[in-house]
């Protein structure tokens, strides 16, 4: 069963949305899930703390260059070429607050995704060229 279901036939009467949520979320805030291919999504806060549950035996993270983003990520997925470390994969990526972590909103995730990918280098293994996130 739907949980929301909109209804628009140019009818101002009975135009809308039934609502049976339940629970509903702003997408204007949450995290953002990005990965060192270039795809991303917006997830929800709950999404989030599940993904951080889920990595918690491997978890690894650190802030995005001199901003208030934090990139997490799966230490099992980081390699070492030429002395330095690199992540391969997707990536969570929050922001320190003055009570924490706390969610992305407004611009933060367009931001953030520049910032990320501003950190993305190609490495080449076997002849085979991919994209990877550079770790300070």
């Amino acid at each position: 069963m739907k949980t929301i279901e909109v209804t628009i036939k140019l009818d101002p009467v009975n135009d809308g949305a039934e609502i049976n949520p339940t629970k509903i979320t702003k997408k204007e805030e949450g995290a953002l899930v990005i990965a060192t291919n270039g795809e991303s999504r917006i997830i929800s806060e709950d999404e989030a703390v599940d993904i951080m549950d889920a990595l918690s035996e491997n978890i690894q993270g650190e802030y995005m260059g001199r901003t208030h983003f934090l990139t997490v990520f799966n230490g099992k997925k980081v390699i070492k070429v030429g002395g330095r470390e690199y992540f391969i994969g997707s990536a969570l990526i929050v922001k320190n607050t003055k009570d924490g972590i706390g969610m992305l909103s407004g611009d933060d995730f367009e931001i953030a995704a520049k910032e990320f990918a501003g950190r993305l280098i190609t490495l080449v293994g076997d002849g085979q060229e991919f994209s990877a996130y550079e770790l300070v």
